[in-house]
């Protein structure tokens, strides 16, 4: 299947979509923030990122925002924000970095399937 970076901060949710996203067959990276998320992108670039918005040290938002700006060759890589920020005044500020979809938290596994379907299963975007 894919390698899939996850990128969480709380080790129990990790630990939940570890565990699913390795049911579904994938090979799953994982970070406990973005500055390590940041440091496994630029050594194997992974198939899809799965990140949280808000964490400590560097943020979902200040990981996106870096990967656009300084690391443009990354831009085809789909990025997936997990978030229980559901407020869509959060998402505006976001969606000027353009982020390829969002997933709010808790995760429905349905939902997630469908997306990492849906965005590993064509070129990129």
């Amino acid at each position: 299947m894919a390698n899939i970076l996850l990128v969480e901060d709380e080790e129990p949710v990790r630990d939940v979509l570890l565990d699913e996203l390795s049911a579904m067959g994938h090979e799953v990276q994982e970070a406990e923030n973005g500055e390590v998320a940041l440091d496994i992108i630029l050594e194997n670039a992974p198939d899809l990122i799965l990140c949280d918005r808000a964490m400590p040290v560097m943020s979902g938002y200040d990981l996106l925002k870096r990967l656009r700006n300084v690391y443009p060759q990354y831009n085809d890589i789909p990025f997936v924000f997990l978030t229980a920020l559901a407020d869509p005044r959060d998402r505006d500020v976001i969606d000027e970095l353009n982020p390829t979809a969002y997933l709010e938290k808790p995760i429905d596994f349905n939902d997630l399937q469908k997306a990492l379907e849906k965005f590993l299963s064509k070129p990129p975007y």
